[in-house]
């Protein structure tokens, strides 16, 4: 009988063997990316409380612009005559008034 010869055929143990230094990369990798995605969505967050801050100093700013055009206005005759005429039913002197009988 003859023998068979077989060979062996030798597997490194670099290929089969994961290092601690690739474990180690890769956790440090998916670290890296889950700390980049958290930040954006944090920066989002930010970015949209300061437009609504802006939109509302924005109204306060117009706001403020109407209160004193309002107190500049409160110190003419017009508006004096407007009040006594419109709240308290004031007229001038030999001033016709009409009625609306349809109302």
């Amino acid at each position: 009988m003859k023998e068979k010869k077989v060979k062996k055929v030798k597997v490194s143990k670099k290929g089969k063997k994961i290092s601690v230094f690739k474990v180690l990369s890769f956790i440090f990798v998916v670290y890296f990316v889950y700390t980049i995605f958290e930040q954006q969505i944090q920066l989002n967050r930010y970015d949209s409380r300061i437009e609504m801050y802006q939109a509302d100093i924005n109204t306060k700013k117009k706001l403020i612009d109407y209160y004193n055009n309002q107190k500049d206005n409160i110190k003419t005759d017009e508006y004096i005559e407007s009040v006594a005429r419109e709240v308290l039913g004031y007229v001038k002197p030999y001033e016709k008034i009409f009625i609306d009988a349809n109302r």
